[in-house]
């Protein structure tokens, strides 16, 4: 089995400590279990190596519970499929708004002009600030009173992407829309979710087109869904 593992990729959990190898998350959903049984196995190794979760780095961000890359490049926790999409559409004359920040922050920080990102965890926000390149900043902001949906209209400053990825995502994203760019696009993640949508009406009402990319996300096992809200002449060349 210790060669199987090698073979397939999974050599970084086996490196792992033997206390560290199952995150929590993966002993209570079941999920490590049940992708490491034989006849699964068997059937993932017929991919081969160059197959599409090696290729993806899906197993690297499954393993350690990171947005990574093949490479360990640090990616957005976004589908695959957008990400497919988005590639060779950034430059670095676009701004980008950002609810929630992590290793998607430090993604488009080297694509693009500038990265402002709001974290509502301190911790998390502690963390990733001390990361964060010179064309990227991020800021603490409480969920009470509002003060985490409604920052992006204190400022007066207008973004050429904005990504909703955070808490309060139809609040967000109802704000959002007047701080964009006249090219702007917003990005919405776990767009499948029922409780988004209004999203989806509320965006047509306004004038705006849609694509949803579905599929599955880094590390991730079940099916998701990113949508990019556009109109004509906009940044991502839709």
């Amino acid at each position: 089995m210790r060669s199987i593992l090698f073979k397939f990729g999974l050599k970084a959990l086996l490196q792992l400590p033997a206390n560290k190898k199952i995150s929590s998350d993966m002993q209570k959903e079941g999920s490590y279990s049940t992708l490491l049984k034989p006849r699964i196995l068997r059937g993932l190794l017929s991919l081969s190596v160059k197959g599409y979760f090696v290729q993806k780095g899906w197993l690297n961000a499954y393993l350690t519970k990171q947005a990574i890359s093949a490479d360990g490049e640090p990616i957005p926790w976004l589908t695959y499929s957008f990400l497919d999409f988005l590639d060779g559409r950034l430059n670095k004359a676009l701004s980008l708004f950002e609810y929630g920040s992590g290793n998607s922050t430090l993604f488009f920080a080297k694509q693009i002009q500038f990265v402002r990102s709001i974290e509502h965890d301190e911790k998390w926000y502690n963390k990733i600030k001390s990361a964060l390149p010179s064309n990227a900043e991020i800021s603490y902001v409480p969920l009470e009173n509002q003060q985490y949906e409604t920052v992006i209209l204190q400022e007066e400053k207008h973004y050429d992407i904005v990504l909703v990825d955070g808490r309060e995502r139809l609040k967000c994203l109802k704000n959002a829309v007047q701080r964009l760019t006249p090219q702007g696009v917003i990005l919405l993640d776990d767009a499948e979710r029922s409780k988004y949508e209004e999203a989806f009406s509320f965006m047509k009402s306004l004038g705006f087109k849609y694509i949803p990319f579905s599929g599955i996300a880094i590390g991730a096992i079940h099916d998701k869904q990113t949508v990019v809200f556009y109109k004509e002449e906009n940044c991502l060349g839709i």
